[in-house]
């Protein structure tokens, strides 16, 4: 296998995994299901399969005067989300709670972006990460629900 050939593996295998990850998170009946959470009103649960979806359909060949573009929406979505996973990654922190299904999709989001990051524009990439941190710490409410036996 070529060395060109592995991170084009990556970028298909991790959003499925993303994909699955979420769903099982759907479906998690242990502690971790007191976890909740919203983005603008929306189930996080959701946004990561719409996320991991898109980022898998970026991965079909561009035409290539859109590669550039397709690109860059990349570099952006990867930087915002993994600014957006510093917050996700506190909360459960602060609230000493994991969700192994919410950490794998997190650990998804790092090595997406260490494999793309080469071919990243690095201001781009700082500006999606640092809009990342603001729209999550602006519009991110997480909630804790108590599970009773």
């Amino acid at each position: 296998m070529t060395r060109d050939k592995v991170p084009k593996i990556i970028n298909v295998v991790l959003p499925a995994i993303g994909i699955g990850s979420m769903i099982a998170y759907g479906v998690c009946d242990t502690s971790c299901s007191s976890l909740l959470g919203t983005f603008l009103g929306v189930d996080l649960k959701a946004i990561g399969i719409l996320f991991m979806a898109v980022l898998l359909v970026l991965t079909l060949p561009p035409a290539s005067r859109y590669a550039a573009s397709v690109n860059n929406l990349r570099t952006m979505m990867l930087s915002g989300a993994l600014g957006g996973e510093v917050l996700l990654v506190r909360f459960q922190i602060v609230q000493d709670i994991y969700c192994p299904f919410c950490l794998a999709f997190g650990l998804c989001v790092v090595v997406l972006f260490a494999v793309n990051f080469k071919k990243m524009s690095k201001y781009l990439a700082l500006g999606a990460f640092l809009a990342g941190i603001a729209a999550f710490a602006l519009f991110f409410i997480g909630s804790v629900l108590p599970l009773y036996n």
